[in-house]
C-alpha cells in the first residue's frame, strides 16, 4: 500500500499547495483573525508539516511501545495546543485543513520512513536466513496502528471545509479537537468489533 499512501499525500499536498497556498490571502488568512501575510501563513503553514512530523516522531521513538496511551494523550495535546495556536492565526478552514495535512504528513511519513524500511530489514533477514529482530516488526506494527488511527481525524478535517459551521465557530478548535477525537473512538470502535 506504500504507493497508495505516497499518492494520496502527493494529491492532497499539490491541493494544499494549489488551493490554500496559491491563494493564501483569501484562504488562510483572515483579517479579523490576525494581520499575518499571505508569505507568512505559507511559510508556516509548511514548517509546521515538517514539524508535525518531526516531533510525531521524536515522541513516538522516545516513548517507545510501552507508553502508547500517553504517547496518545501527548498527541492529542500537542494537536490542541497547535488547533488553539492557528485559531489566532489562520481562517477557520484553514486551521482544519492544516491540522488534516499534518496528520497526513505523519501517516505517509509513517509509510516512508518507518513502515517499508521495518519490512524491508525483516525480508533482508530472512533472505539471509537470519531471525528477524522482532524491534522492527513492533515500529511497523505501531506506525500502521497509528496511521489507522489518524484516517477518520484526516477525512473529517479534509471535508470540514465544506461545513462552515464546524470551521466558522468563534473556538472552532475546541470543535475540531472533539470530533477528531470521536472520529478516532469511533475507528477504536470498529477496530475491537
Amino acid at each position: 500500500f506504500k504507493w497508495e499512501a505516497y499518492s494520496t499525500w502527493l494529491s492532497g499536498f499539490a491541493l494544499l499547495v494549489v488551493l490554500y497556498w496559491w491563494h493564501a490571502d483569501l484562504y488562510i488568512v483572515d483579517r479579523n483573525v490576525s494581520a499575518i501575510t499571505p508569505m507568512q501563513a505559507v511559510a508556516l503553514s509548511a514548517a509546521l508539516l515538517v514539524a508535525g512530523w518531526i516531533v510525531y516522531d521524536q515522541l513516538c521513538k522516545r516513548l517507545g511501545f510501552a507508553h502508547e496511551r500517553v504517547l496518545a494523550v501527548v498527541l492529542i495535546g500537542l494537536l490542541t495546543a497547535v488547533a488553539w495556536g492557528l485559531s489566532h492565526v489562520f481562517s477557520g478552514r484553514a486551521m482544519y485543513i492544516q491540522i488534516g495535512g499534518m496528520l497526513g504528513t505523519m501517516m505517509a511519513a509513517n509509510v516512508l520512513f518507518v513502515i517499508i524500511p521495518s519490512q524491508r530489514k525483516l525480508v533482508e533477514a530472512k533472505a539471509r536466513g537470519e531471525p528477524p529482530d522482532p524491534v522492527y516488526g513492533m515500529r511497523g506494527k505501531q506506525r500502521s496502528v497509528h496511521n489507522n488511527y489518524f484516517t477518520l481525524p484526516v477525512l473529517l478535517t479534509m471535508l470540514a471545509g465544506h461545513f462552515a459551521f464546524a470551521t466558522g465557530r468563534a473556538r472552532g478548535w475546541i470543535v475540531l479537537v472533539a470530533l477528531m477525537v470521536l472520529s478516532a473512538l469511533v475507528r477504536h470502535f470498529y477496530n475491537r468489533r
